[in-house]
């Protein structure tokens, strides 16, 4: 799928990227921060790509690959798979950020 600016890529493991493939999504196969980084590096190269999602299970640092991308200028989404660990979610700390208190 594209937009106004350029692509949607998205960057997982082999049994995953046929679901965003079926909905017309260019994805591209990495596992483990260095193979991500990499797949950022060579959208950046591209230059058509305006946003890479990354499928969380993939990476064990998300916040390196979030880091390589703004380098590269490129927005991305890490996007939780219900085979990523689990986060210990804080909604009071959630609400008092979201009204601007904290």
């Amino acid at each position: 799928m594209s937009s106004e600016k350029g692509r949607v890529l998205v960057v997982g493991d082999g049994l995953t990227l046929p679901l965003f493939r079926s909905v017309g999504l260019e994805t591209l196969e990495a596992e483990g921060d260095d193979g991500v980084i990499s797949a950022v590096r060579e959208a950046a190269a591209r230059g058509d790509v305006s946003l890479v999602i990354v499928l969380k299970h993939v990476v064990s640092n998300p916040d390196r690959i979030v880091d390589e991308a703004q380098k590269h200028g490129i927005p991305i989404l890490i996007l939780p798979t219900s085979w990523a660990p689990a986060e210990k979610i804080n909604v009071e700390r959630l609400l008092a950020k979201a009204l601007g208190l904290g």
